[in-house]
């Protein structure tokens, strides 16, 4: 479950992050529910920019509506960062910079977040896969993609990656939802702790229903089989009161060791020094990892 800064991850992290965000956040003051607070936004980070060109886009139309799209770099190969639940692209304000001299990298805004328009009625992971896909489209970014994807964005990367597995160059996996966490983790909770772990998972500023969502991910298949790389917080986060701190954390530790299994060229990254919100906690483990993609597929 998607999970919230102070909070929990998983299971936990959908319904944990969720809760750990704080107050309910309006669409343009959307923050990532993993971390408690973001940064008011520069206005370098939030300005559009002076630009027509796929290389630097703000405001891209899909269909009747727009999403909000920035990328810099150059190159052949774009990298693509998927924010976590609820979260807007400042996300990626430690990771974007450090990579896009070297390669294009692509941040934008899921539907309902910041500058992006919102969407009525309730959401899933393969709406936003659609309108990612239809953003690249629109925008003009051509495959191969690099899908880099936080929290329960990991789920969407996975989800994109199974749905779209000829433009899948690599993935890199922090701190990922894994697509059976829902049936894993219920088996050790009572009736009453999953009712209030699933009502907290609906609550959440994207309007996301997390457990069609997981449904559409294992219904997906599997994954094509390219570099993987998946990024894991070294420093535990807590669980919910209730919950058996030793039975999750172990819980948690084989779902992400898995992951890295999910293709023949996975591996996994432990950010020592980070708990869940590896972006802003411990960034440099994310750019090595997904530098080790990039060096992987030119080798």
């Amino acid at each position: 479950m998607p999970h919230s800064p102070a909070r929990w991850p998983a299971l936990a992290l959908v319904s944990v992050l969720a809760a750990c965000a704080g107050p309910a956040v309006s669409p343009t003051t959307s923050v990532d529910p993993s971390r408690s607070t973001l940064p008011a936004p520069s206005a370098e980070s939030t300005a559009p920019t002076a630009s027509s060109s796929p290389q630097a886009t703000n405001l891209v139309a899909i269909g009747d509506r727009s999403l909000w799209l920035q990328c810099t770099g150059k190159g052949d190969m774009t990298v693509v960062l998927e924010s976590g639940l609820g979260g807007d692209h400042r996300t990626w304000e430690k990771v974007q910079p450090e990579l896009a001299p070297s390669v294009r990298v692509c941040v934008y805004d899921r539907a309902g977040i910041a500058d992006s328009d919102p969407v009525p009625g309730t959401r899933t992971a393969a709406d936003a896969v659609e309108d990612l896909n239809a953003l690249f489209g629109t925008a003009g970014i051509e495959a191969p993609y690099v899908l880099v994807g936080f929290s329960f964005g990991g789920a969407i990367a996975q989800l994109y990656a199974a749905t779209h597995p000829d433009d899948i160059a690599g993935l890199v996996l922090v701190e990922s939802n894994h697509p059976l966490e829902v049936e894993q983790f219920e088996e050790h909770l009572t009736p009453a702790q999953i009712e209030e772990d699933r009502a907290a998972m609906l609550d959440n500023p994207e309007q996301m229903d997390i457990l069609v969502s997981f449904e559409q991910l294992q219904a997906a298949g599997s994954l094509p089989n390219v570099p993987l790389v998946v990024v894991t917080a070294g420093i535990p986060e807590g669980w919910p009161p209730g919950w058996d701190a030793e039975t999750f954390d172990a819980l948690r530790a084989a779902q992400q060791a898995d992951l890295a299994s999910f293709t023949e060229h996975g591996s996994q990254l432990v950010a020592e020094g980070s708990a869940h919100h590896v972006p802003s906690q411990e960034p440099e483990t994310i750019i090595a990892a997904i530098e080790q993609v990039l060096d992987s597929l030119a080798d």
